[in-house]
Parts: structure tokens; C-alpha cells; sequence
């Protein structure tokens, strides 16, 4: 993979994750752009970069602060009940997990089961 040095140009938030994520897409990006200049083709469609949700949990969630996540009830391993999504999480304890909605209003929803990821901004 290419090297990626500076994130002066970057939109993401300005977390350890982010920048790990911002980095790949981008050396994904830069590889396809040499292997395309290689073969000697002069147009390209460049794809969607692609969004990968980071895991938020209780030892990393002020890491996400600002970060819009969505949260989750796991049902089973193949079913969940969505909780609230593009919400940015205020909170974290023991039992609970406190979230700002659109609105600006904190609710809360209990932990057992529940999980929370980053979503697209």
C-alpha cells in the first residue's frame, strides 16, 4: 500500500480510528490510480470510498463524541432492533448509555445487549 502522510485535507473526525480508516481508503485509492497509470488507460471511474463501522464501547466511546453512531439491540446473531441512528453519545456507564438525538435531546437506553457503531456521515 502507498504511504499517506497528512491529513490537512481530511474531513474525518480527528480520532485515532478515522485516521487509520482515512488512510487505507486513500492507499487503496492511490494503488488502483498506479496499477490504472501502469496499464497506460487515461480515464477512470473511481469508486464510492468504502465505509467500514468502528466498534464503540465503553473504553473507547469519548473517542466518538462527535461521531454519529448508531445503536443497536442484538436479538440473536442474525437480528438486531435499531435503537437510534446518527446520534452522537454523551454518555457511557455501567448500565446505560445516554445519546443526543437529532432534536438535541439526551435520552438513554439500557446496555444489556445493546451495541454501538459509527455510522456515515
Amino acid at each position: 500500500m502507498s504511504k499517506i502522510q497528512s491529513h490537512a485535507n481530511c474531513e474525518h473526525v480527528s480520532t485515532k480510528a478515522a485516521r487509520a480508516q482515512c488512510r487505507r481508503s486513500r492507499a487503496k485509492f492511490a494503488d488502483m490510480l498506479s496499477t490504472v497509470a501502469a496499464e497506460g488507460v487515461t480515464t477512470i471511474e473511481t469508486p464510492a470510498p468504502v465505509f467500514e463501522p468502528v466498534r464503540v464501547t465503553a473504553e473507547n466511546w469519548r473517542e466518538f463524541r462527535e461521531t454519529p453512531v448508531r445503536i443497536a439491540v442484538r436479538l440473536t446473531d442474525d437480528e438486531e432492533s435499531e435503537v437510534a441512528t446518527g446520534v452522537k453519545i454523551s454518555g457511557w456507564g455501567k448500565q446505560w448509555i445516554n445519546y443526543v438525538n437529532d432534536e438535541g435531546k439526551t435520552k438513554r437506553t439500557t446496555i444489556s445487549c445493546t451495541y454501538a457503531e459509527t455510522v456515515e456521515a
